[in-house]
């Protein structure tokens, strides 16, 4: 008895870390995608040579980095 006690309490403690991982994985992937598409989108300002948009998505930027680093 005690030792099914122990295995589910191992088997669920692994089953979080695992749903950590796949959270922090998931959180990186959306992060990398968000930076990608405001550099596509500054470019096109940059293009168009649309300054208050280029400011605005420099400043959106400036701001993701500054929370979740560069």
């Amino acid at each position: 008895m005690m030792k099914a006690s122990a295995m589910t309490r191992k088997r669920n403690g692994e089953k979080n870390v695992m749903e950590i991982y796949i959270d922090m994985l998931l959180n990186e992937i959306i992060l990398t995608s968000q930076k990608t598409k405001l550099l596509e989108d500054i470019d096109a300002a940059l293009d168009h040579r649309n300054e208050s948009l280029f400011l605005k998505l420099t400043e959106e930027l400036k701001e993701i980095n500054v929370r979740y680093g560069s």
